[in-house]
């Protein structure tokens, strides 16, 4: 599984409701820096974040105004320094902050419309954590048995509805129902991940080969559809897998070496949506499935299901990005020239990517802030010992603000290969290219200087990676 980079805006995200403003003013005491900001994400079929900036007086005062969703609950962070602050903000809030630096959660207070919101969420962050580290439990948990990791997820959330009982009274009547949502959807979404995900950490490797009793907790897991909760990430994450993890859980099998297979899952999770789900939920799910696999599966197989949304939702709010996508998917199909960009080493050496013609070359796109990514570059070496001698070429593309940790790191652990750094990091040519949305991202460029495979294996997958690409060299 990818981690999901949470990517800067590429474009300017359509939000699924309607805009309208949050005032956001405070002081803050012992001061650090002059800039303070506030990020948030709406758009619901990839992480675009929206970032407002103001600036601190010398006094530690500010005032800002933003844009918001309306009639909606948004999570969002306030940053200053190496500080974060979260808060749910609903439209026309008006919120005045005030924190000592030094003694940041333990000083934090709001006053103001929306204040009692957010003065529970900081002393939640102080007494428990912040809301998006629930996962954190969440995954420890994958490693129990399914009687034991469901009873685990469920003391987590019951710790959780605790807290909120002791504050429901002050607090808005939709807020309280916000909150109970987060966290069960969050506790659904991990049911759902939790049959492979458990097989692969007790088996320590990857595999879609999943025993029965591995499903079993899935039966914990309703279906539990309702439109008014698109604001809220975990549904947005329940509801993309919802379906197929209640297929798999009827002996639904499908394995990613047999493509008319997991077609065939597909398919089936298309028909039990659009006939289950409510509209806007439907919408959602099948835009976020033409989105996902677009650079996936053919151009014909995507633009069938893409007449059939238009169909359905011929003015949808999410065609803009769609359309992108699929603009995308085009421009990388296989046997489409690769787009072309400039490599420039790390050693002073400038070079053009279709200067590599005639070996076949790997691109992976990475960062030193990614964990996986350097995972798996150092898993390549099994990769490049099965093709000595063989003409392919290994190119690595950092989007790192730090072009030197880098290097730190192709040295550290002799990660051999070309490296080059897009020195705009997600803004990048060389990101706008080739449409990457993740790290690690990886393309398979034939001897020719064309696309052959847009997502090939990763690296961990080591036979299979060296399988396509020895189909490549001639």
């Amino acid at each position: 599984m990818k981690v999901i980079a949470f990517i800067i805006a590429l474009i300017a995200a359509q939000s699924a409701y309607a805009q309208d403003s949050v005032k956001l003013s405070g002081r803050i005491e012992n001061m650090t820096s002059d800039s303070i900001a506030v990020s948030y994400n709406d758009n619901y079929l990839a992480y675009y974040p929206k970032t407002f900036y103001a600036t601190l007086d010398k006094k530690g005062n500010f005032s800002l105004a933003f844009p918001i969703p309306a009639h909606v609950y948004t999570q969002a962070e306030i940053h200053y320094d190496n500080k974060i602050a979260e808060v749910v903000f609903r439209s026309r809030d008006s919120v005045h902050l005030t924190v000592n630096f030094l003694h940041f959660d333990s000083t934090i207070s709001y006053a103001g419309k929306g204040a009692e919101v957010q003065n529970f969420v900081a002393h939640h962050t102080l007494t428990i954590s912040r809301m998006n580290q629930y996962t954190v439990p969440l995954r420890a948990a994958m490693t129990e048995e399914p009687e034991k990791f469901l009873e685990k997820i469920n003391k987590l959330k019951k710790v959780e509805m605790a807290f909120l009982d002791k504050y429901r009274g002050r607090l808005p009547v939709s807020f309280n129902e916000y909150w109970k949502a987060f966290y069960t959807y969050y506790n659904y979404f991990f049911i759902q991940q939790y049959p492979q995900t458990h097989e692969m950490l007790k088996l320590k490797r990857i595999t879609d080969t999943i025993p029965e009793e591995n499903y079993v907790v899935v039966k914990e897991m309703p279906y539990a559809f309702n439109d008014s909760f698109l604001q809220l990430p975990p549904y947005l994450l329940y509801l993309t897998g919802v379906f197929d993890t209640k297929l798999k859980a009827t002996g639904y099998k499908a394995y990613r070496a047999d493509p008319q297979m997991m077609e065939k899952l597909e398919d089936s999770v298309y028909q039990l949506g659009y006939k289950l789900l409510p509209d806007k939920s439907a919408e959602f799910l099948m835009a976020q499935n033409l989105y996902g696999r677009a650079k996936d599966q053919s151009i014909a197989r995507t633009q069938r299901q893409y007449d059939l949304f238009v169909k359905h939702w011929p003015q949808s709010q999410y065609l803009p990005l769609i359309d992108k996508q699929f603009a995308v998917a085009k421009r990388l199909a296989p046997g489409q020239p690769a787009p072309d960009f400039d490599i420039n080493t790390p050693d002073g050496k400038h070079v053009k990517l279709s200067d590599l013609k005639g070996s076949v070359v790997f691109i992976g796109f990475w960062g030193s802030f990614c964990r996986q990514c350097v995972g798996e570059m150092m898993a390549e070496k099994k990769v490049k010992d099965a093709l000595t001698g063989k003409p392919v070429k290994f190119v690595y593309v950092s989007i790192d603000n730090d072009a030197a940790a880098d290097v730190t790191i192709a040295n550290k652990y002799k990660i051999a290969g070309i490296y080059t750094h897009a020195g705009d990091g997600w803004n990048s040519k060389e990101i706008e290219l080739y449409g990457v949305q993740n790290l690690p991202a990886y393309y398979l460029i034939d001897e020719e200087g064309n696309i052959a495979i847009q997502h090939p294996p990763s690296p961990v997958m080591t036979d299979d990676l060296v399988r396509e690409i020895q189909k490549l060299i001639k």
